[in-house]
C-alpha cells in the first residue's frame, strides 16, 4: 500500500541530495567542531538532514541551502545541550576588543578547553565566524538571536581562545578490543569474499542501516540488496583484509583492500552489534564520504573508490 508513496519521496530524496551536495563537507566538518568526534559528527550530520528535508515541506520561502543547514545543525546541538545541561567553567581573563583582523585559529587542538569555557551560543558563534566566514547577521539569523548578541558572544570567545593557546588537550584512552566468534565469522566472511558466511551470523530481523543510503530490515533483504551488491564489488577487488579495530573510541569492522600495489585501500567501516551469537544491528558507511575520509587519514590508508560515497 505505501510503494507508490516509497517511491515518490526516493524521488524527493535524491533530488534534496544533489541540492545539498556542494555543502555536504562543509557541513560535516561544522558537525564535528561542535561534536568533537566523527562518530557524533556522522549522527549529526544525519539528523540535520532528514529534519531539514522535513522542514522544507512547511516552508513558503526560498532558503539559502547552506544557511538553512547550518542554522538547523546549529539549533539541534544547542537542543541538546539544553536537554543535558552542563557547567561553564569561570575563567579569569583580559577581555580586549574585538578587531576584525583574523586569528590564526588552530580550533581543532583546544575544543574541549573552550567547550569547558563558553556557552553554546558563545561556542557555535566562534565557529560559524572563524572557522566558516559567516557574518555576525547571518549568525544572529542560525541561533535566533541578535547581531549585537553575536558581536558580544565573539568578543568572549575570542578571548577564552587566547587563553586556550598553549594548552594542551587530553588525549583519548585506548580501550581494549573485545572480540568474539560472531565478529570472527564476520571477518571471515569479508576475508573470503563470501557473503553466506556472512548472513550465516545475521539474525532473521536485524536491522542495517547504509548511512546516507537506505534502511534494509531482514536477514532476507539484507541478503538479496547490500550483500548482493557487496559481493559484485569485491569479486572485482584483489586481497580483502578486513579487522576489527578500535577508531575514535568505538570497535569498529574495518574492511579494505590490499591491492597489487601493494598498498592498503579502505572499503567500509562497520559497525556491528550482536546479542547472543548473532548480529542484530549492522551500520556501515561506505557513502560517509567525509568520515571515510578521515578514517583513511587516521589510519595512514588510502581511499578505495572514491567515486562510490557520493549517494544520489
Amino acid at each position: 500500500m505505501t510503494t507508490q508513496l516509497s517511491d515518490d519521496l526516493r524521488g524527493i530524496d535524491q533530488r534534496f541530495k544533489k541540492e545539498i551536495e556542494p555543502y555536504r563537507s562543509d557541513l560535516w566538518k561544522y558537525c564535528y567542531k561542535l561534536t568533537r568526534s566523527p562518530w557524533d559528527a556522522e549522527d549529526l550530520v544525519q539528523d540535520t538532514l532528514f529534519k531539514s528535508l522535513a522542514m522544507l515541506a512547511k516552508m513558503h520561502r526560498p532558503v539559502k541551502m547552506k544557511s538553512y543547514l547550518f542554522k538547523i545543525a546549529s539549533n539541534l546541538w544547542i537542543d541538546r545541550y539544553r536537554r543535558t545541561p552542563y557547567t561553564v567553567q569561570s575563567l579569569e581573563e583580559e577581555i580586549q576588543p574585538d578587531r576584525k583582523s583574523t586569528f590564526d585559529f588552530e580550533i581543532m587542538d583546544h575544543l574541549e578547553f573552550l567547550m569547558q569555557h563558553l556557552t553554546p551560543h558563545q561556542y557555535v558563534s566562534l565557529l560559524l565566524a572563524e572557522a566558516f566566514r559567516f557574518k555576525a547577521s547571518e549568525i544572529a539569523g542560525m541561533i535566533s538571536t541578535t547581531e549585537g548578541a553575536v558581536y558580544t558572544n565573539l568578543t568572549r570567545a575570542r578571548s577564552v581562545f587566547r587563553k586556550a593557546k598553549g594548552k594542551q588537550t587530553a588525549s583519548t584512552p585506548v580501550l581494549n578490543l573485545v572480540s568474539n566468534a560472531t565478529l570472527d565469522t564476520l571477518l571471515r566472511g569479508f576475508r573470503n569474499k563470501d557473503p553466506e558466511l556472512i548472513v550465516s551470523v545475521l539474525n532473521e530481523n536485524v536491522t542495517v542501516n547504509i548511512v546516507h543510503a537506505g534502511i534494509e530490515m531482514g536477514r532476507d533483504e539484507t541478503k538479496g540488496n547490500s550483500l548482493n551488491d557487496w559481493k559484485e564489488v569485491v569479486d572485482t577487488q584483489h586481497q580483502i583484509v578486513a579487522e576489527y579495530r578500535m577508531l575514535w573510541g568505538k570497535q569498529v569492522v574495518v574492511e579494505m583492500e590490499r591491492k597489487l600495489d601493494g598498498d592498503l585501500y579502505l572499503n567500509n567501516l562497520h559497525i556491528i552489534e550482536t546479542v547472543g551469537f548473532e548480529v542484530t544491528k549492522w551500520t556501515f558507511y561506505c557513502f560517509s564520504w567525509d568520515l571515510m575520509k578521515r578514517a583513511a587519514e587516521e589510519m595512514q590508508v588510502k581511499l578505495n573508490a572514491t567515486c562510490f560515497y557520493h549517494v544520489f
